[in-house]
């Protein structure tokens, strides 16, 4: 109960209009919370665009071993992947907010930086989930393959895509609750103290 009298107190103190000598203090905490945040998405970008990395030359020594024309495709789109998220990841920290001193600044940069990670993990389906199943599939099916080159989906493969489904709708649902709980409160803090400012 103490925890959500907090916050509920903090959303209060948030919301007030805030005088310029207590500016300074609000701005403070804010900066720390987006200081904090930002630590964790760097945390998160090493390591996934590190396992991305170290996963190309593992697709490429499997493509020079690939048993099908759909396991080579798989390969690719895996490759393709690997060197695409981490692009998708290095792109999303990018601000196109001219810098300054003022106070005004350092606002529109964080909420520039909020809006793009929001939206990186709204969107993850797409860049990130779609590309990765796609390969997995045409990976394992064409690992399967029979003389003709139609893939042998066993009980095991169904059981397996079955799985990664699962994973894949797990992996989506936590992004998204992610940008709701992590990224929204925080662009909303912004976004008021913005518009005080103006």
């Amino acid at each position: 109960m103490m925890l959500d009298d907090l916050k509920a107190g903090w959303d209060s103190e948030m919301k007030k209009p805030v005088k310029h000598e207590q500016l300074a203090t609000v701005l403070e905490i804010l900066q720390r919370e987006t200081c904090k945040l930002d630590k964790s998405i760097k945390r998160r970008d090493i390591l996934e665009v590190s396992i991305a990395l170290l996963l190309i030359p593992v697709w490429g020594w499997k493509l020079v071993y690939s048993v099908s024309l759909m396991q080579s495709v798989g390969l690719w789109v895996a490759i393709l992947a690997c060197l695409f998220i981490p692009y998708k990841l290095i792109k999303a920290k990018k601000v196109n907010v001219q810098k300054n001193d003022s106070i005004l600044s350092f606002l529109l940069i964080e909420k520039v930086k909020l809006e793009n990670q929001k939206k990186l993990l709204e969107s993850v389906a797409l860049w990130y989930i779609l590309p990765l199943m796609v390969a997995i599939i045409l990976i394992t099916a064409g690992a399967t393959v029979d003389s003709l080159g139609i893939p042998q989906l066993t009980l095991q493969l169904k059981i397996y895509y079955s799985f990664c489904a699962l994973l894949s709708v797990g992996v989506y649902l936590l992004n998204k609750r992610a940008a709701k709980k992590r990224f929204k409160p925080l662009l909303d803090k912004v976004n008021y103290r913005i518009k005080e400012i103006k």
